[in-house]
């Protein structure tokens, strides 16, 4: 019998080991953003920054991969277009760590995956099993306990924002998988980060008001806020190169617990059990969902 693993074994292992470093990375993109704010920064300066530092790093991997970056003009402006979906997007989801804890607004956006198949279901006559319902229900019972739990300190408004920002995701979702469908994606993902970033330096010169950290430590989760992204989005990049997107897409469910992990440690956003079970329910109910549209995807 042969010892250890085979190279396909060994690739499949690394590539989930470079997504959940993504998944860790992302969370500690959004818990950064929200030590930033506490030292003088606001989510349009944060994006700003990490929408430049992010376009130029793929930039960078692309032209080392030696990627084709030509598109037709009217597919460039397209992708451009889902940047600027992308920019509200982003902008949504900064600004709701400005009211609720990072935690609980990443368990809403989290909701995104499922608000994009009832989207497909609704406009693309794409169907929805019985199971998915289950847990698209599931996931609302889990998230009403986790928001319930939070008591009357809990902010609307960036519950709301949360919110907004899974809907604006899933709409981005939708549009950009009729754009690249049967393409390479490379290139339409580089479009879409120059033109999210150009539109956030355009709202910044607008706005007149570029705020930074007026501190060391703020500083350092201002611009930890761009490298955690960019490395996030990289790595994230390479995995599915290795591996394909769709198990990269399930094992990125691990970016809310480690976000609910790293709130506690970083920022003392302490959940409580009730939250912690409702928290659980909605991630345990967006993973099984979404191992059945995969499932029945592999099928078809």
């Amino acid at each position: 019998m042969a010892l250890g693993m085979d190279a396909n074994t060994k690739r499949y292992y690394w590539a989930v080991g470079l997504t959940l470093l993504a998944a860790v990375c992302y969370a500690l993109n959004s818990n950064l953003a929200a030590i930033s704010y506490t030292h003088g920064a606001d989510p349009l300066s944060v994006l700003t920054t990490r929408s430049m530092v992010g376009a130029l790093g793929l930039f960078l991997v692309l032209k080392i991969r030696k990627v084709s970056l030509q598109l037709p003009v009217r597919e460039m402006l397209a992708a451009a277009g889902l940047g600027a979906v992308l920019t509200l997007a982003s902008y949504l989801t900064l600004s709701a760590f400005q009211f609720i804890p990072v935690a609980l607004a990443i368990l809403i956006f989290y909701l995104f995956p499922l608000l994009t198949a009832i989207g497909a279901w609704a406009f693309y006559r794409q169907p929805l099993s019985p199971l998915f319902i289950a847990m698209a229900i599931l996931a609302l019972v889990g998230l009403a306990l986790a928001l319930k739990s939070g008591g009357g300190g809990l902010d609307i408004k960036g519950v709301l924002l949360a919110g907004a920002s899974a809907v604006v995701v899933a709409v981005f979702m939708l549009l950009n998988g009729k754009l690249v469908q049967g393409r390479d994606s490379r290139p339409y993902s580089l479009i879409i980060l120059c033109s999210a970033a150009a539109l956030f330096v355009i709202a910044s010169l607008i706005s007149g008001d570029f705020l930074v950290p007026g501190s060391a430590l703020g500083l350092a989760a201002y611009f930890g806020v761009a490298a955690a992204h960019s490395i996030a989005f990289i790595v994230c990049f390479i995995a599915v190169s290795m591996i394909g997107p769709v198990p990269v897409s399930l094992f990125l469910n691990f970016e809310p617990v480690a976000t609910i992990i790293l709130g506690a440690l970083m920022l003392g956003q302490v959940l409580t059990p009730p939250q912690l079970a409702g928290a659980a329910i909605v991630i345990a109910a967006v993973i099984i969902a979404g191992r059945q549209k995969m499932a029945k995807a592999a099928t078809e």
